[in-house]
């Protein structure tokens, strides 16, 4: 049963987070773990890309807001502009997971999944940004971005990279 165009802005956003949980759990099986990347990574861009036809004929897609309390709700929508922000996120998660892999595997560095783990909760965040609706979900997103984008910082654990990720940390948190 195919999703209807304002189920498929969650979606965007949900995959890359179940991906997340599914790469976590497969830590022990890399081509399985990489398998989730790849999938999630191409049925993110499918459920972007799949918006692009009604955005080019003038529409605004939007979601039902999530109410999280009175007046305040977290709510979704594909406009030109987010909607293209949102396909060169997309599409840029497939082509650098596909280096990524590459990369890590060659140089044989370890906490890949964590990595892989980190990289797809950022991509989650993205999509949010991109398709925030109003200020409180933009805010959501950019934050869960911010704090996801810290295991990557500091992937080598060297305390160099801890001193960059605390680093980070302040200047992201506190702007």
């Amino acid at each position: 049963m195919p999703l209807e165009p304002a189920d498929r802005l969650p979606a965007a956003i949900l995959v890359s987070l179940v991906a997340a949980l599914l790469i976590s759990v497969s830590g022990r099986r890399p081509n399985l773990r990489e398998v989730w990347t790849f999938l999630a990574a191409v049925v993110k861009l499918a459920l972007v890309v799949s918006l692009v036809p009604a955005v080019l004929a003038g529409e605004v897609i939007q979601s039902s807001p999530l109410s999280l309390a009175s007046g305040l709700s977290l709510h979704f929508r594909a406009d030109a502009f987010g909607l293209l922000f949102a396909l060169v996120a997309s599409s840029l998660w497939l082509v650098t997971s596909v280096y990524s892999v590459g990369y890590m595997r060659a140089g044989g560095y370890p906490r890949q999944t964590s990595y892989f783990a980190s990289f797809a909760v950022c991509l989650s965040a993205t999509i949010g940004v991109a398709f925030a609706a109003n200020l409180l979900t933009f805010f959501v997103f950019y934050e869960i971005l911010t704090i996801a984008t810290y295991p990557l910082v500091v992937h080598f654990r060297t305390e160099e990279a801890l001193a960059a990720g605390r680093k980070y940390l302040v200047y992201t948190l506190l702007a």
